[in-house]
């Protein structure tokens, strides 16, 4: 028999056309939920909406920008005309920006931070006064490791927008838990998505060598339905960060507990990777 744990609750899902979001908002739909999906992508919005009502679930399908105020504003809208308020958001939609540290421009710093961190400050305004006067609901942002421990330089902006996620979410769950609002921060390490194909060079690299814009996900990759299992069981057990690998904890209390040593070891392997 198949677990059902969110059957009645009205789910809405941003970059829900592929990878973490779309694995996310199939397992919801499985387990009850009434599902908004919204992305850019609208072919494989529509491939989602497609197999979720397949199954006999309930979807809808809605082109939304992140970067936009309107657009959120839209999505809200058309969650309560079609099922009612949502009981459940996850701010999922992500970009990547790779270049070089020290010569990227201020508009390449502010499109990521737009998308990644300002779109899920959109989704929070558009979607959290219903949960709070309901007194119930939960959030899912989607931020990364990238966002617990700084990385590459060619990754800088996207480490930035995490970080701000990361730090954001920290304090939105402080602020509403004890109003009935449940915050979960989805830190991923290797997921198997699409997100190469989103990634951006910076107009300041004078090439794709050295970006890693070809990296494989790596041995330790997950996949998507493993991470969606992560985020539904977070949201039952109301448990703040998610990690997809156990190690990353371990690394993260390392990190924590002396921040010098942990630069220093970390500037002393990059040195030798160059």
């Amino acid at each position: 028999m198949s677990v059902v744990r969110f059957a009645g609750k009205i789910a809405v899902v941003t970059g829900a056309a592929s990878g973490i979001g779309r694995a996310t908002a199939l397992a919801l739909a499985a387990e009850g939920a009434a599902v908004v999906l919204a992305d850019l992508n609208v072919d494989r919005l529509a491939e989602v909406e497609s197999e979720i009502r397949t199954a006999g679930g309930r979807a809808i399908a809605q082109r939304c920008d992140v970067a936009s105020d309107a657009d959120l504003e839209a999505l809200a809208a058309a969650t309560t005309a079609a099922f009612g308020d949502a009981d459940i958001l996850m701010n999922n939609a992500g970009v990547m920006l790779r270049g070089p540290l020290e010569r990227m421009p201020t508009s390449d710093w502010q499109w990521i931070m737009d998308i990644n961190f300002l779109g899920a400050v959109r989704g929070v305004r558009a979607f959290l006064p219903a949960m709070l006067a309901r007194g119930s609901g939960h959030i899912v942002n989607t931020a990364s490791i990238g966002g617990l421990v700084g990385g590459r330089a060619h990754s800088a902006g996207y480490s930035a927008s995490k970080f701000a996620l990361v730090g954001y979410s920290e304090t939105l769950a402080v602020h509403v838990r004890s109003r009935g609002v449940g915050v979960s921060v989805l830190c991923p390490g290797g997921v198997r998505t699409n997100l190469p194909e989103q990634i951006r060079l910076s107009d300041a690299a004078e090439g794709p060598e050295g970006y890693g814009l070809d990296e494989a996900f790596g041995p330790d990759a997950v996949e998507p339905d493993a991470a969606a299992a992560l985020v539904l069981d977070a949201m039952v057990d109301g448990r703040f960060l998610v990690l997809t690998d156990p190690r990353h904890q371990k690394m993260l209390e390392r990190r924590v507990s002396d921040m010098d040593a942990w630069v220093a070891t970390r500037a002393a392997a990059g040195a030798a990777r160059a």
